[in-house]
């Protein structure tokens, strides 16, 4: 059968190459989220990236641009949620909100220490970035508005739970909550200072029990 020269050609898609592909774009990343993380956003070229991840530097401006590496390097390193994704979406928080309230906070603040473990110089390189680069500045947003949404919705599970006293408003709550789970005390504390993940864990459960939920 002669064939038509109107229909278009069914691209051959080779499992072994797309996967070579995969692992590619994994250890660009991969090697973008060290450097950021260990030299900052400024400091970190393309070609550091392309040296750490032996390859060339336009392969690795086929994985992204420098701000789009940045994010999807914070975004593996944070629990590989999207930016986008409301607090009701996300199956960590919920599954924690689900428990009895001891075990609640107990696996939330172990939660909260690794994830800032993995994460918290992506954290300030990200915030570094959003201060010159549009595409860094609206995902540090969203990132603002994922944590901020996550305390309030923390703030309304603990209400429902009969855990809050005193007269202080629900925004209130969430705000302080919001700071004592940011990057900036674990940095302080665990980075700088050198406290244990246990000692900055109890840290934070203490705090938020103190200036969260008893705030008579």
């Amino acid at each position: 059968m002669p064939k038509d020269p109107d229909r278009p050609r069914r691209r051959y898609v080779s499992p072994v190459r797309e996967a070579a592909l995969v692992a590619t774009h994994g250890r660009i990343v991969d090697s973008a989220a060290e450097l950021f993380a260990s030299e900052g956003y400024r400091a970190t070229t393309l070609a550091a990236i392309a040296a750490r991840a032996g390859v060339s530097v336009p392969r690795v401006n086929l994985s992204g641009s420098k701000p789009a590496l940045l994010v999807e390097a914070y975004q593996r390193r944070a629990g590989g949620s999207s930016l986008d994704r409301p607090v009701s979406d996300q199956p960590e928080l919920q599954a924690m909100m689900a428990l009895p309230p001891d075990e609640a906070l107990a696996a939330y603040v172990a939660w909260l220490s690794s994830v800032h473990a993995q994460s918290v110089g992506l954290w300030f390189a990200l915030r570094e970035a959003a201060a010159t680069d549009p595409e860094a500045a609206t995902a540090f947003e969203a990132v603002e508005r994922s944590n901020d949404d996550a305390c309030t919705a923390a703030v309304a599970w603990a209400e429902a739970q009969g855990l809050l006293t005193g007269d202080a408003s629900a925004e209130e709550r969430a705000q302080t909550w919001s700071h004592l789970a940011s990057a900036e005390p674990y940095r302080h504390l665990v980075v700088e200072r050198g406290w244990s993940a246990e000692r900055y864990e109890q840290w934070v459960r203490r705090a938020i029990e103190r200036l969260v939920l008893d705030l008579a």
